[in-house]
């Protein structure tokens, strides 16, 4: 007879099922198969108890559990505990409320997290969940990640590589080392250098997203962020909200105001505009192009000379 344990999803999606599993599978569990909940609770049953009597110790998952509708009478007596060989593992989309409360003592009802969304709130989480590691996060480490890693349900393998690294603090230049693949972090090595006025992070990151990375891809990402640039030279940080510019986006774009004069943030935004409709007609100069930019931008102050705009 099985176990059975309901897994009600929220926000932060499926990565709860993962760990439901993980954990059978450490008790000694194999997966028997994986349904939907079309089949219905009789044949539900009829599978996950045959298989019982010819196998080890088995789990079955149930995805869209929701359509299974209310759990039958005829079954109740049929449940068992955590002991149980064999265990049904239902994946409802939100609350389950199938059973009746006479069986909850007998299943386990996991509960996804729901994912904030306010930023303040997203921060704070971030920490939270380097804390449950025992590591301390520091608050730029926190805000990068923040910016870096739009699926919350990545952040736990994310700080989960921190722990492993053996550091008990997170800075920020840890998580530009260890976060994400090689091509992401060369690319956002590649747009804060550009924001910080270093050429020599900017041209070795751009060697290194020559082969890892689409050149209109890596246009578009300077493009935005010299965009924001510009925008926050001409009418101020109350931009950055109507924008709803992240807070470390926020952040580099004040810092390449620093750098840069007004009209070198526009023309470098216009150049960028130009270099990428050239590459989509096929008259573009490839990664050169995009270096002659950026270099033209970096070394001149006042801004570019006209003939290296594409």
């Amino acid at each position: 007879m099985p176990h059975l344990v309901a897994v009600q999803l929220a926000s932060s999606g499926r990565s709860v099922i993962a760990h439901v599993l993980g954990e059978l599978r450490s008790l000694g569990y194999e997966q028997a198969g994986r349904l939907d909940g079309s089949v219905g609770w009789e044949e539900l049953f009829a599978a996950a108890t045959t298989r019982g009597l010819f196998g080890g110790r088995l789990f079955y998952v149930v995805d869209d559990a929701d359509e299974l509708g209310p759990f039958p009478e005829k079954f109740e007596e049929w449940i068992e505990g955590k002991e149980a060989s064999n265990v049904i593992v239902l994946v409802y989309g939100g609350k389950c409320s199938a059973f009746p409360k006479k069986l909850m003592g007998k299943m386990d009802i996991v509960q996804g997290k729901d994912v904030p969304r306010g930023q303040r709130d997203r921060i704070r989480a971030i920490e939270e969940l380097a804390a449950n590691k025992g590591l301390k996060m520091t608050r730029e480490a926190a805000l990068l990640l923040e910016e870096w890693v739009g699926d919350f349900e990545e952040l736990e393998g994310e700080i989960e590589k921190f722990s492993l690294s053996g550091n008990a603090i997170v800075t920020a230049d840890l998580v530009r080392e260890l976060s994400k693949d090689e091509g992401a972090r060369a690319m956002y090595r590649l747009l804060d250098g550009v924001c910080t006025k270093d050429a020599i992070t900017v041209m070795l990151a751009l060697r290194q997203l020559e082969d890892r990375m689409e050149l209109l891809a890596v246009i578009s990402a300077l493009y935005n962020r010299l965009r924001l640039a510009a925008l926050v030279s001409s009418f101020g940080d109350q931009c950055l909200d109507a924008l709803n510019a992240k807070f470390y986006q926020g952040k580099m774009a004040r810092e390449a105001t620093k750098h840069y004069s007004k009209d070198v943030l526009w023309r470098s935004v216009a150049a960028l505009g130009l270099c990428s409709a050239a590459e989509k007609m096929g008259l573009g100069k490839g990664w050169l192009g995009l270096e002659m930019v950026l270099l033209e931008m970096i070394r001149t102050q006042p801004p570019f000379s006209d003939q290296l705009l594409p």
